[in-house]
């Protein structure tokens, strides 16, 4: 029975699978997003680093698929561009972090010798250089947390 109507616009069989794929990846991202801001609450720099790694990647494998194409936010910086940057110095001070962790192990490890010994100016110095080396790393964690913050 034939009618007035236009016909329905048939879609090629690839028509949905980019919405698809693109709600797919926006899921991703939002769930790493969340897993970077769980890890920096536990002040967790492994999982910190291995997430920050992982994000960059699917973000960059997004950008080359779709062109580069990015909102821009209101400081004239693309959100891309902003979570980039996030990402970079997160990767520099997370290195960092690391490295006064390391510090502190081995400090840790003086403490126990110098009480071991009955040396109490060994056991002062040591806890004295572990404080300096606890506050930088507090302070660095602290960078960390205000420059995600302050991405959004």
């Amino acid at each position: 029975m034939p009618t007035d109507f236009p016909s329905r616009r048939k879609h090629s069989p690839d028509y949905g699978r980019s919405t698809l794929r693109a709600v797919i990846v926006n899921l991703r991202l939002r769930l790493l997003s969340w897993r970077i801001e769980q890890s920096l609450e536990e002040r967790d720099h492994i999982r910190l680093l291995r997430y920050l790694n992982a994000w960059a990647e699917l973000h960059r494998r997004t950008l080359e698929g779709s062109g580069g194409g990015a909102l821009p936010s209101a400081n004239g910086t693309t959100t891309v561009e902003s979570k980039d940057v996030f990402c970079d110095r997160a990767c520099e001070i997370v290195s960092r972090i690391a490295r006064e962790e390391r510090r502190l192990d081995r400090i840790v490890g003086r403490l126990k010798l110098a009480r071991v010994q009955g040396n109490r100016r060994g056991y002062d110095r040591s806890y004295a250089v572990g404080k300096k080396s606890y506050d930088r790393t507090v302070r660095l964690w602290q960078h960390i947390s205000l420059s995600f913050h302050s991405r959004r």
